[in-house]
Protein backbone atom coordinates (compact mmCIF):
# COMPACT_ATOMS: atom_id res chain seq x y z
CA UNK A 1 0.00 0.00 0.00
CA UNK A 2 2.84 2.36 0.86
CA UNK A 3 4.61 2.22 -2.50
CA UNK A 4 1.37 2.57 -4.45
CA UNK A 5 0.29 5.58 -2.38
CA UNK A 6 3.68 7.28 -2.74
CA UNK A 7 3.49 6.85 -6.53
CA UNK A 8 -0.12 8.05 -6.62
CA UNK A 9 0.59 11.16 -4.52
CA UNK A 10 3.70 12.03 -6.51
CA UNK A 11 1.89 11.69 -9.83
CA UNK A 12 -1.21 13.65 -8.84
CA UNK A 13 0.61 16.41 -6.94
CA UNK A 14 2.96 16.99 -9.89
CA UNK A 15 -0.02 17.14 -12.24
CA UNK A 16 -1.99 19.56 -10.08
CA UNK A 17 1.04 21.80 -9.48
CA UNK A 18 1.76 22.02 -13.21
CA UNK A 19 -1.83 23.18 -13.65
CA UNK A 20 -1.40 25.96 -11.09
CA UNK A 21 -3.52 24.42 -8.35
CA UNK A 22 -3.06 25.24 -4.68
CA UNK A 23 -2.75 21.93 -2.84
CA UNK A 24 -3.37 21.37 0.84
CA UNK A 25 -4.23 18.54 3.21
CA UNK A 26 -6.35 18.47 6.34
CA UNK A 27 -5.48 16.46 9.42
CA UNK A 28 -7.01 15.88 12.84
CA UNK A 29 -3.67 14.56 14.12
CA UNK A 30 -4.76 11.28 15.59
CA UNK A 31 -3.15 7.88 15.08
CA UNK A 32 -5.13 7.24 11.88
CA UNK A 33 -3.66 10.43 10.38
CA UNK A 34 -0.01 9.50 10.70
CA UNK A 35 0.63 7.38 7.55
CA UNK A 36 -0.71 10.08 5.21
CA UNK A 37 1.28 12.78 7.01
CA UNK A 38 4.38 10.63 6.80
CA UNK A 39 3.94 10.04 3.06
CA UNK A 40 3.25 13.73 2.40
CA UNK A 41 6.43 14.63 4.30
CA UNK A 42 8.37 12.42 1.87
CA UNK A 43 6.61 13.40 -1.34
CA UNK A 44 5.74 17.08 -0.93
CA UNK A 45 6.66 18.45 2.53
CA UNK A 46 6.01 22.07 1.58
CA UNK A 47 2.24 21.76 1.15
CA UNK A 48 0.05 23.15 3.93
CA UNK A 49 -1.39 20.74 6.49
CA UNK A 50 -4.53 22.44 7.77
CA UNK A 51 -5.33 21.76 11.42
CA UNK A 52 -8.78 22.91 12.52
CA UNK A 53 -8.53 24.03 16.13
CA UNK A 54 -12.08 23.81 17.50
CA UNK A 55 -11.03 24.94 20.96
CA UNK A 56 -12.54 21.76 22.41
CA UNK A 57 -9.76 19.29 21.59
CA UNK A 58 -7.91 17.19 24.15
CA UNK A 59 -4.66 18.71 25.50
CA UNK A 60 -2.97 15.52 24.29
CA UNK A 61 -4.06 16.26 20.72
CA UNK A 62 -2.42 19.69 20.71
CA UNK A 63 0.81 18.22 22.10
CA UNK A 64 0.69 15.34 19.61
CA UNK A 65 0.20 17.76 16.74
CA UNK A 66 3.28 19.74 17.76
CA UNK A 67 5.33 16.56 18.17
CA UNK A 68 4.36 15.13 14.77
CA UNK A 69 4.86 18.48 13.02
CA UNK A 70 8.43 18.68 14.36
CA UNK A 71 9.18 15.01 13.70
CA UNK A 72 8.02 15.08 10.07
CA UNK A 73 8.91 18.74 9.36
CA UNK A 74 5.36 19.56 8.35
CA UNK A 75 4.04 22.93 7.25
CA UNK A 76 1.06 23.11 9.62
CA UNK A 77 -1.51 25.90 9.24
CA UNK A 78 -3.97 26.32 12.13
CA UNK A 79 -7.44 27.72 11.54
CA UNK A 80 -10.38 28.22 13.90
CA UNK A 81 -13.90 29.60 14.15
CA UNK A 82 -14.54 33.31 14.02
CA UNK A 83 -17.29 32.80 16.64
CA UNK A 84 -15.90 32.96 20.19
CA UNK A 85 -16.53 29.86 22.28
CA UNK A 86 -18.44 31.82 24.93
CA UNK A 87 -20.93 32.91 22.25
CA UNK A 88 -21.60 29.36 21.06
CA UNK A 89 -24.72 28.84 23.15
CA UNK A 90 -28.43 28.53 22.41
CA UNK A 91 -31.21 30.72 23.85
CA UNK A 92 -31.23 28.64 27.02
CA UNK A 93 -27.52 29.15 27.59
CA UNK A 94 -26.51 25.61 26.64
CA UNK A 95 -23.37 25.13 24.57
CA UNK A 96 -24.06 23.88 21.08
CA UNK A 97 -21.85 20.85 21.69
CA UNK A 98 -24.52 19.59 24.08
CA UNK A 99 -27.65 21.04 22.47
CA UNK A 100 -26.95 20.99 18.70
CA UNK A 101 -23.85 19.04 17.71
CA UNK A 102 -24.42 19.59 13.99
CA UNK A 103 -24.38 23.36 14.42
CA UNK A 104 -21.36 23.13 16.72
CA UNK A 105 -19.46 21.20 14.04
CA UNK A 106 -20.57 23.73 11.43
CA UNK A 107 -19.28 26.69 13.45
CA UNK A 108 -16.01 25.10 14.50
CA UNK A 109 -15.04 22.87 11.57
CA UNK A 110 -17.08 23.31 8.40
CA UNK A 111 -17.29 27.11 8.31
CA UNK A 112 -13.60 27.78 9.11
CA UNK A 113 -12.42 25.41 6.37
CA UNK A 114 -15.00 26.71 3.92
CA UNK A 115 -13.63 30.20 4.51
CA UNK A 116 -10.05 29.00 3.98
CA UNK A 117 -10.63 27.05 0.76
CA UNK A 118 -10.22 28.95 -2.48
CA UNK A 119 -11.65 28.29 -5.93
CA UNK A 120 -9.61 25.65 -7.74
CA UNK A 121 -7.94 24.17 -4.66
CA UNK A 122 -6.98 20.51 -4.36
CA UNK A 123 -7.90 19.16 -0.93
CA UNK A 124 -6.07 16.01 0.18
CA UNK A 125 -7.89 14.05 2.88
CA UNK A 126 -7.05 10.77 4.58
CA UNK A 127 -10.58 9.31 4.57
CA UNK A 128 -10.89 5.53 4.12
CA UNK A 129 -13.74 3.32 2.96
CA UNK A 130 -13.66 1.21 6.10
CA UNK A 131 -14.32 4.16 8.43
CA UNK A 132 -18.05 4.76 7.82
CA UNK A 133 -20.93 4.14 5.42
CA UNK A 134 -20.57 7.69 4.09
CA UNK A 135 -16.90 7.22 3.27
CA UNK A 136 -17.47 3.80 1.74
CA UNK A 137 -19.14 5.44 -1.26
CA UNK A 138 -16.45 8.05 -1.91
CA UNK A 139 -14.23 8.15 -4.98
CA UNK A 140 -10.48 8.67 -5.04
CA UNK A 141 -10.87 11.99 -6.87
CA UNK A 142 -14.05 14.05 -6.69
CA UNK A 143 -14.81 17.44 -8.23
CA UNK A 144 -16.93 19.74 -6.10
CA UNK A 145 -18.37 23.25 -6.42
CA UNK A 146 -16.06 26.17 -7.29
CA UNK A 147 -13.78 23.79 -9.20
CA UNK A 148 -12.49 22.29 -5.92
CA UNK A 149 -10.99 18.81 -6.21
CA UNK A 150 -11.06 16.36 -3.31
CA UNK A 151 -8.27 13.81 -3.41
CA UNK A 152 -8.46 10.69 -1.20
CA UNK A 153 -5.17 8.77 -1.59
CA UNK A 154 -5.81 6.58 1.48
CA UNK A 155 -9.28 5.46 0.42
CA UNK A 156 -8.39 1.78 -0.08
CA UNK A 157 -6.27 1.51 3.06
CA UNK A 158 -7.64 -0.45 6.01
CA UNK A 159 -7.07 -0.04 9.73
CA UNK A 160 -4.63 -2.96 9.50
CA UNK A 161 -2.68 -1.15 6.77
CA UNK A 162 -2.52 1.96 8.96
CA UNK A 163 -0.97 0.15 11.91
CA UNK A 164 1.35 -1.91 9.71
CA UNK A 165 2.72 1.32 8.26
CA UNK A 166 3.12 2.93 11.69
CA UNK A 167 4.99 -0.10 13.02
CA UNK A 168 7.17 -0.46 9.93
CA UNK A 169 8.38 3.13 10.08
CA UNK A 170 8.36 3.41 13.88
CA UNK A 171 5.91 6.32 13.84
CA UNK A 172 4.15 7.68 16.95
CA UNK A 173 0.57 7.01 18.04
CA UNK A 174 -1.80 9.41 19.73
CA UNK A 175 -1.22 9.07 23.51
CA UNK A 176 -4.95 8.66 24.23
CA UNK A 177 -5.15 5.51 22.15
CA UNK A 178 -3.51 3.49 24.92
CA UNK A 179 -6.26 4.76 27.22
CA UNK A 180 -9.00 3.23 25.08
CA UNK A 181 -9.85 6.00 22.62
CA UNK A 182 -10.20 4.72 19.04
CA UNK A 183 -11.50 7.89 17.35
CA UNK A 184 -10.47 11.16 18.93
CA UNK A 185 -12.23 14.45 18.30
CA UNK A 186 -13.48 17.15 20.67
CA UNK A 187 -13.61 16.40 24.39
CA UNK A 188 -17.41 16.75 24.81
CA UNK A 189 -18.17 14.44 21.88
CA UNK A 190 -15.55 11.69 22.25
CA UNK A 191 -16.04 8.43 24.17
CA UNK A 192 -13.55 5.69 24.87
CA UNK A 193 -13.85 1.91 24.90
CA UNK A 194 -15.78 1.71 21.62
CA UNK A 195 -14.40 -0.83 19.16
CA UNK A 196 -15.57 0.60 15.83
CA UNK A 197 -13.46 3.36 14.30
CA UNK A 198 -16.02 6.20 14.16
CA UNK A 199 -18.45 5.05 16.86
CA UNK A 200 -16.39 6.65 19.60
CA UNK A 201 -17.78 9.98 18.51
CA UNK A 202 -21.13 11.59 19.34
CA UNK A 203 -22.20 8.77 21.64
CA UNK A 204 -25.96 8.13 21.62
CA UNK A 205 -26.50 9.81 18.25
CA UNK A 206 -26.74 8.49 14.69
CA UNK A 207 -24.12 11.07 13.75
CA UNK A 208 -20.78 9.75 12.47
CA UNK A 209 -19.55 12.75 10.46
CA UNK A 210 -18.79 16.34 11.47
CA UNK A 211 -19.79 17.72 8.08
CA UNK A 212 -16.39 18.26 6.46
CA UNK A 213 -16.93 15.21 4.26
CA UNK A 214 -20.66 15.62 3.75
CA UNK A 215 -21.68 19.30 3.77
CA UNK A 216 -18.50 20.93 2.50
Amino acid sequence: MYDNTVDLLSEKINYFQKNGRRIFATSSFQTQSIPLLHIISEVCPEISIVFINTGFLFPETYKFKEHVARLLHLNVVEISSETSLHLQKNDEGLHYYSSDTDYCCYLNKVKPLNTWIKKGDVWISGVRRDQSSVRKGMKQIEERENDIIRFHPMLEWTARDIYRHINTFNLPKHPLEDKGYTSIGCVPCTSRGVAATREGRWDGQQKTECGLHTEL
